[in-house]
């Protein structure tokens, strides 16, 4: 994989998830509005961060989108063949 991919899907899917988590947390404290903007920045940030796994493993960055099934989809892109792996 990459180096600079590999340390933007760190950053992402990490950041993600954490402001997920943040955004339930909050929005189980009565904070609604700011969970939801907490969880929607978490959920793009994931998408972008499974982006460039995909890109770092030689894909389309398109393939981010499978984030949108979360976990799972960040699962299906470990699964990918890594084309750079060499690099």
């Amino acid at each position: 994989m990459l180096p600079e991919p590999k340390r933007n899907t760190n950053i992402g899917v990490g950041l993600g998830i954490v402001l997920q988590i943040v955004g339930r947390i909050l929005s189980n404290d009565g904070m609604n509005g700011i969970g939801f903007i907490a969880i929607l920045a978490g959920f793009v940030l994931f998408i972008w961060g499974c982006g460039q796994y995909a890109k770092g493993k030689g894909y389309s960055p398109w393939f981010g989108l499978l984030g949108l099934l979360s976990i799972l989809g960040l699962i299906v892109l470990v699964f990918f063949k890594d084309k750079h792996k060499d690099a």
